[in-house]
């Protein structure tokens, strides 16, 4: 530790260049944890004050450098954005022993409640149709069906049918085959007349013809193997022959089931649906679809054999009696036409596809007339099982097992998997589990104290002293007692990771620290159904006076059209005793971020961070939603997701937490948090130096809401100047505020800029020792009064994004160029009077003049080449180079002449 003691009753304590004053109840402590020479140490033991000191703030400096001495990659920085956590392992003092369990056996991996196996060998089956020297092979055209994708048939189609017909096809099911849905189906207002189920979720045919709704139609039904329902095209004919009763089904010509006494005739049909039912609202088909044929009368075999290859022509022995014939070659717009002498063109709903045969493979070749169907087996690779049978050491492996799983596996022509079919001569092995428990140890608990994404590193310099954030962790000071055990970043920077501990009161004392849903990466899905980060119930301390709850969350993946998780806003919730009580949306703007430039995307903005900070953390104040002592329960979610994208495989990495305080120790207590322009810090860095206004950050640390606040500012040794700040600002919000130019003439460049709160709400403030702040002041900039602003646009259409203005402090334009246009140089040559100004240089897209290299694996002739921006004198030396790699935006403040 480091003692910073106090002097003449006060105490300084550096934060980035500013000091901070306050009273001198006690002295402000330094921890030093990691260091740049703790190369790859990332979670160690360090000693933490441990008295009974109260801090009114703790303050956690976080310094990265790059470095060749880094051990993650070849590189000083690491190459890529990577998520790191600050996390405090905290012992819970509990005691509890690990429950072990282990199975009896081990199949592949896994442990299944039951295995089925046999001695005997099992194959692997491929079924295919042969090939042919023929060239029409691959010749013509089927409908593909998937989704809610049908046919709606004009049912004047089926308006000769008395007893008898024929319907036939060519069928190639899709993999998810065996599922509930429908070839085709008719029928009227009062049930089905027509169906056939090919096959039904059990792997059965089923076809009804006659009668009239499910269970009064005449019906035959029969088991159908993988490969004749899926993986290769068959040809299917279904018949009914009212005058003897019989009902027929044929595969590839050949019969395959059928059934006599089926004399039901066929009542009047109003609907007909291929590929659906006839609501149609469901069972809808999976698979495709050519030469779908309708006739009222049963054909025979021999005719059934002789045209399933070729299409129907004035030759065919019946066709006066075909009704209807759906080639799918020439397709009209939303419809199929009907190559019968009829016209019963069929309507297409949904986006049912015409694909020509033989594009998804050999299974998708449509055989000829010489085809022979192949089946090829080969006997199926053996599986072990691991047994362990000895219960007083369960781990050891007792017997390995070589046999072969009790099924038969189908595959298509091009070696894809159709379906597992069981064999009867299996023998079971059922699964035990063994119960042990380890040792008592205590329970660790893991207490994320700030979340960082590392900065794209490759070529990035974060300086000889690295890069410091400063992040407020005072909320977690029960945490930061004694010996703690911490973690942090990781090794592809190196680290220097501080804690500043100012002794006083803080707004209100944290009595307890709970993770409601602890820290973890969670799938989309997952959370948007619920299946994780299930609600809570919460007994709330019956002495606490307030409670918080701190949500961390960022978004990460690349999953459905707006790559979720990382690069998709999602609005996220918490709900209070059933009631949403908050509601915010996880996206961050990237464009101006200080760590630039860097490799990779990182202008662009993301879900909840940027590379190169700390990720967003939102706090909602419970208190005055809930009572002490009560029972609460609290539930976290967020949108639903799109089911059609596949967004749902996306990412959070979420944290939620808990905090219970007491009282607030003061009523009316404004502090002056930051003084963010002039600035030397490093987070302020594109703000600063400064020649117009300064800003500050104001915190409200007192319980009365706070309306006015009147500050003086201004260098230390010139003259002094007042603001009144007014609006609304709750208990432990806070704002920044701008306070108008102050002169910033002083002697010799730099100088100290002071502020202070002089009155809160019209009054004096209750705690004046977090009023006052000092900065140092960087150097500004300054011009003579001709300057050139000089600009190389990019190409292909992006130059149209930039403009430029010049503005002075009140706000008018001196200079401003917009409209330009692509791959040209630009050398505006412009001329101010003395004073202050700003220069501010916009890019709509965030992505400054940047060539998009990103393009290189999707359209490569458009990456085009990098851009520049300076500001130079008339006689060409380099002012300001501001580079091309800005994002949003980019500029700078600059006197003309000396400071006023």
């Amino acid at each position: 530790m480091i003692r910073i003691t106090g002097l003449i009753g006060l105490i300084a304590f550096v934060v980035g260049g500013s000091i901070v004053a306050s009273a001198a109840p006690g002295d402000t402590l330094f921890v030093q944890t990691f260091t740049f020479d703790s190369l790859s140490t990332r979670r160690a033991l360090f000693e933490f004050p441990d008295d009974e000191r109260s801090w009114e703030r703790i303050l956690m400096f976080y310094t990265l450098k790059c470095d060749e001495a880094t051990t993650g990659d070849p590189y000083p920085c690491g190459e890529w954005d990577v998520t790191t956590h600050t996390i405090v392992h905290h012992p819970t003092g509990v005691l509890d022993s690990t429950r072990r369990e282990h199975p009896l056996f081990i199949v592949r991996g896994v442990s299944p409640d039951e295995f089925l196996y046999t001695q005997t060998p099992r194959y692997d089956r491929f079924t295919y149709w042969s090939d042919r020297e023929d060239p029409r092979e691959n010749a013509g055209h089927y409908l593909q069906f998937g989704g809610s994708d049908h046919v709606s048939i004009p049912p004047e189609a089926l308006a000769t049918l008395d007893s008898s017909l024929t319907v036939s096809c060519w069928v190639r099911g899709d993999p998810s085959q065996p599922q509930a849905d429908h070839l085709f189906e008719a029928g009227d207002r009062g049930g089905r007349i027509l169906n056939v189920h090919l096959p039904w979720n059990t792997g059965d045919v089923y076809f009804d013809a006659g009668g009239r709704l499910s269970g009064n139609n005449n019906r035959i039904v029969k088991h159908a193997g993988p490969g004749e329902y899926k993986g290769r095209w068959n040809h299917w004919a279904f018949t009914k022959d009212g005058s003897t009763g019989e009902m027929r089904i044929y595969l590839n010509g050949e019969p395959w089931h059928e059934a006599g006494n089926m004399r039901k005739p066929f009542p009047p049909i109003n609907q007909f649906v291929l590929g659906a039912n006839c609501n149609p609202n469901g069972g809808y088909f999976a698979g495709g679809i050519d030469d779908f044929r309708v006739w009222d009368v049963a054909l025979s075999a021999e005719t059934i054999q002789a045209w399933m290859f070729q299409p129907v022509d004035d030759s065919h022995p019946d066709l006066e009696h075909l009704r209807l014939e759906y080639r799918f070659e020439e397709m009209s717009a939303g419809g199929t036409p009907d190559s019968s002498p009829h016209g019963f063109d069929g309507e297409l709903f949904g986006q049912p596809q015409q694909v020509p045969f033989g594009l998804r493979g050999r299974g998708d070749r449509k055989p000829g007339p010489d085809a022979q169907l192949q089946v090829d087996r080969v006997i199926a690779p053996r599986t072990s099982v691991r047994l362990y049978e000895d219960r007083a050491e369960p781990d050891r492996l007792t017997r390995l097992m070589h046999v072969w799983p009790a099924r038969d596996r189908y595959f298509d022509g091009d070696g894809r998997w159709l379906e597992d079919v069981a064999v009867a001569e299996a023998e079971t092995l059922r699964q035990e589990t063994y119960v042990t428990y380890s040792a008592p140890v205590e329970q660790i608990e893991r207490f994320e104290l700030g979340r960082f994404i590392t900065p794209y590193g490759k070529g990035l310099d974060l300086g000889a002293d690295g890069f410091t954030w400063i992040y407020d962790v005072t909320d977690y000071a029960p945490l930061l007692r004694g010996e703690v055990d911490l973690q942090a970043a990781n090794d592809f920077e190196l680290l220097d990771l501080r804690f500043a501990f100012v002794e006083g009161l803080p707004p209100r004392d944290v009595l307890d620290i709970q993770n409601l849903w602890p820290l973890g990466s969670h799938r989309y899905r997952a959370l948007a159904d619920d299946d994780e980060l299930r609600p809570v119930v919460v007994n709330l301390d019956p002495e606490a006076a307030g409670f918080r709850i701190r949500s961390r969350i960022s978004g990460h993946g690349h999953a459905g059209p707006h790559n979720c998780c990382e690069w998709d806003a999602k609005e996220h919730h918490l709900l209070v005793k059933g009631i949403g009580e908050f509601y915010w949306t996880v996206w961050r703007d990237c464009g101006f971020n200080p760590v630039h430039p860097q490799g990779g995307t990182w202008q662009f903005d993301r879900a909840g961070w940027c590379p190169g900070t700390f990720v967003d953390t939102y706090d909602h104040e419970l208190t005055g939603l809930v009572s002490p002592g009560e029972t609460v329960a609290l539930d976290y979610g967020l949108e639903a997701y799109d089911p059609e994208t596949g967004e749902e495989d996306g990412s959070f990495v979420v944290a939620h937490q808990l905090f219970t305080y007491g009282p607030p120790h003061r009523s009316l207590d404004a502090g002056l948090d930051a003084i963010i322009a002039p600035s030397p810090h490093d987070e302020y860095r594109r703000l600063n130096p400064v020649a117009l206004d300064a800003v500050v950050r104001i915190r409200n640390s007192g319980a009365t809401t706070l309306h006015s606040v009147t500050m003086s500012y201004g260098l230390e040794t010139g003259e002094r100047r007042t603001h009144r700040w007014e609006g609304t600002l709750a208990f432990m919000e806070d704002t920044e505020v701008v306070l108008p130019a102050p002169s910033w003439r002083a002697p010799g460049d730099g100088g100290r800029f002071a502020a202070r709160i002089e009155q809160v709400n019209g009054q004096g403030d209750e705690h004046p020792g977090n009023n006052a702040r000092n900065t140092l002041v960087p150097a500004p900039y300054r011009f003579p009064e001709t300057i050139v602003v000089e600009v190389l646009t990019p190409g292909f259409g992006r130059a149209v994004d930039n403009s430029y203005q010049i503005l002075d402090g009140e706000g008018r334009v001196h200079a401003q160029r917009s409209g330009f246009e692509d791959d040209r140089e630009y050398r505006d040559v412009i001329e101010l009077h003395p004073g202050a100004y700003r220069f501010v240089f916009l890019d709509e897209e965030e992505d400054g003049l940047i060539r998009h290299w990103w393009l290189r694996g999707s359209d490569p002739e458009r990456i085009g080449s990098n851009g520049s921006l300076r500001i130079l004198d008339e006689g060409g030396e380099v002012l300001v180079d501001f580079g091309y790699d800005f994002a949003e935006k980019t500029g700078i403040e600059f006197f003309i002449g000396a400071p006023n």
